[in-house]
């Protein structure tokens, strides 16, 4: 079991450094990973902190790798766990799949395209492609439209292929055409009307980019950006080259067990098809910030960053998260594909961040809480805590009203179980997926410490539920018991 795994192996919190790095200034980067906080805290422990190989464990997730930007430097990177069930650790240097990570770095190859005045921002994309066509009847695509999420494009995410399996062209990804796994490539939107996230769009992005300058994307990008920002672990090529693949890490199932094939493939390589280290990625979020900073050298012009920098439908820019507009300055994106889950987050004004790359397939919630962890000891800007949360004892009333197997009432082939685990807590999960703790706020109500999810009876005094209402913090989902 991964489980097991985790906990013979203790992780050994395999450490490798890059360079003097410390909050206290002693040449030792900070103990963030004893410094980990859940999302919700408890009331009585509001100040309770987790080591990072049990959490790790919680959430069978085997690598971590982490980069810390500091003053425009990078003063901490270091890996934590092993590659793979069993395998070898996982050092700064071990590459992981990006995933929608790889649209950030797309946009500033792009944005560099706008700037030689190959591409315009807002130009109808169709004068610059051949491969990629639309009727052009609710209005004009452009690459800003694009680039921002907001051109009406399908298609919010690539599925990805087993290694060795046939993989579509770009043109038969467009198309939708078989090999291809997802559907063609349309406009179903009104243009520029509304924030609709769209892997889709990138797509389009990659011919455009790919038939403007009459080069390969992954050459291209090489030249665009990777190079420039000493990206030097970094690539676009999909697969991944036999002589690199050694120094991947594997892909996690939903399980938590290890991906069948090690990974997936994504030809979709403005989308989705970035492998790449946290370090390299920290090079990029500092290109980043200094862009956005003015700087003079930066990797983008001061016209271009302040168009990636304006905050567009949904507080995005474009390719990057903008966060809350009353907030700090900030620059993020998250990345998944099947078996990774990453993060990357800079703060330009203070030129703090860091990047989070794990091997995961829900690494997410960890994510969350190694930046958490990351904000505290480096005081970034915005960092905060959620109230603390009472709870009550969980008893056997509790337990039996809850435990069981639900359906979702709108999505009946989405069902989920609440069950007790060895330590006798409560635990949530989908089917065929990694869980999340549960605890009582009341006898007919409980919520998940990992998440904002809470879950409440519909009448909290039958003795075991027959109907749950699901909170996730943007609305709520009926359930309906099926055991």
């Amino acid at each position: 079991m991964p489980g097991k795994t985790l906990s013979t192996l203790a992780l050994a919190l395999l450490v490798s450094t890059t360079g003097p790095a410390s909050a206290a200034g002693d040449g030792n980067p900070p103990r963030i990973e004893l410094m980990l906080r859940r999302t919700v805290p408890i009331t009585g422990a509001e100040n309770r902190r987790f080591e990072l190989g049990d959490r790790m464990a919680h959430y069978r997730v085997p690598g971590v790798s982490i980069a810390v930007i500091e003053n425009c430097r990078i003063v901490d990177a270091r890996g934590f766990g092993l590659k793979s069930w069993g395998g070898e650790p996982v050092t700064p240097d071990t590459l992981f799949q990006a995933g929608s990570i790889s649209k950030s770095v797309t946009a500033i190859g792009a944005l560099r395209l706008v700037e030689k005045g190959v591409l315009g921002l807002d130009e109808d994309i169709r004068r610059y492609t051949k491969s990629w066509r639309y009727d052009g009847t609710r209005g004009a695509v452009t690459l800003r439209q694009l680039l921002g999420h907001t051109a009406g494009t399908n298609v919010a995410g690539m599925k990805g292929y087993e290694p060795g399996a046939p993989l579509p062209t770009l043109a038969q990804i467009l198309a939708g055409e078989t090999p291809a796994n997802t559907p063609a490539i349309k406009v179903d939107g009104q243009p520029g009307s509304r924030w609709s996230y769209s892997g889709g769009g990138y797509v389009v992005i990659q011919s455009v980019m790919r038939e403007a300058s009459d080069e390969d994307f992954a050459p291209l990008m090489r030249a665009l950006v990777l190079s420039p920002l000493r990206m030097k672990a970094s690539r676009f090529d999909q697969p991944l080259a036999a002589d690199r693949s050694g120094s991947a890490a594997h892909g996690t199932a939903a399980d938590g067990s290890e991906l069948s094939g090690k990974w997936r493939v994504y030809p979709e390589q403005a989308a989705a098809g970035l492998w790449t280290t946290p370090k390299d990625l920290a090079r990029f979020a500092i290109g980043l910030a200094r862009s956005a900073r003015g700087e003079d050298d930066a990797i983008l012009g001061k016209e271009a960053a302040a168009q990636l920098m304006t905050r567009g439908p949904g507080n995005w820019g474009l390719g990057v998260d903008l966060g809350p507009a009353d907030g700090p300055r900030q620059i993020s994106h998250t990345g998944r594909t099947i078996g990774y889950t990453s993060m990357f987050v800079i703060y330009p004004d203070s030129c703090q961040g860091a990047v989070v790359m794990t091997n995961g397939y829900d690494g997410g919630w960890l994510i969350n809480e190694i930046m958490r962890a990351i904000g505290d000891v480096y005081r970034w800007p915005d960092r905060k805590q959620m109230p603390a949360q009472a709870t009550v004892p969980l008893t056997d009333a509790i337990a039996t009203r809850f435990a069981g197997t639900f359906r979702l009432k709108d999505f009946p082939t989405e069902r989920f179980r609440i069950s007790r685990n060895n330590g006798g807590d409560l635990y949530w999960a989908r089917d065929g997926h990694v869980g999340r703790s549960l605890l009582p706020e009341s006898s007919g109500r409980l919520f998940s410490p990992d998440s904002v999810m809470t879950i409440e009876a519909i009448d909290p005094d039958e003795p075991q539920a027959t109907a749950l209402s699901l909170g996730f913090g943007g609305g709520t989902n009926l359930a309906e018991r099926v055991d």
